[in-house]
């Protein structure tokens, strides 16, 4: 697995299975390329840097999934078809209320493969304050409130 990470990040996702990192920001595909000349088979821009950017590091033939909608920063339709590649959106409101899927996640987190990153536990009535935190930005991780 190759990952992008900001340097304060390379060793908690070395630590989480990846074998290579590379510098995130402008040009991380690239610097993808320069690790892996062939290129990667799927990439997930978590980042959302959009397809134009990111499809350089993606071989022909090869998967974009997107997290957000990608807007101006999507490959157009003919460059998709001339490299093959596919485009998918991964929407995460579509898990609301799947009690099947959330289940699934619950599962994977009790059993060990998927590893939630929380910053900071505040009961409900801390609402305000944790929103005042997570406005501010830096955060690492997820906060939690709970009920």
């Amino acid at each position: 697995m190759e990952v992008d990470a900001s340097p304060t990040d390379e060793e908690l996702v070395r630590s989480l299975g990846a074998d290579i990192v590379v510098p995130r920001g402008p040009g991380v595909a690239r610097r993808i390329l320069h690790a892996l000349p062939g290129g990667v088979d799927a990439l997930v821009d978590a980042a959302a840097i959009g397809s134009a950017a990111s499809a350089p590091a993606v071989r022909d033939g090869g998967t974009i999934v997107a997290l957000l909608d990608e807007g101006p920063h999507a490959l157009s339709p003919t460059e998709l078809r001339r490299r093959s590649l596919r485009t998918l959106m991964a929407f995460v409101p579509d898990y609301l209320g799947d009690r099947s899927r959330l289940d699934r996640l619950r599962a994977h987190t009790e059993a060990g493969r998927l590893t939630l990153r929380v910053a900071r536990t505040f009961p409900a009535e801390h609402a305000p304050q944790a929103h005042r935190l997570l406005e501010a930005g830096g955060t690492r991780g997820r906060l939690v409130l709970q009920f």
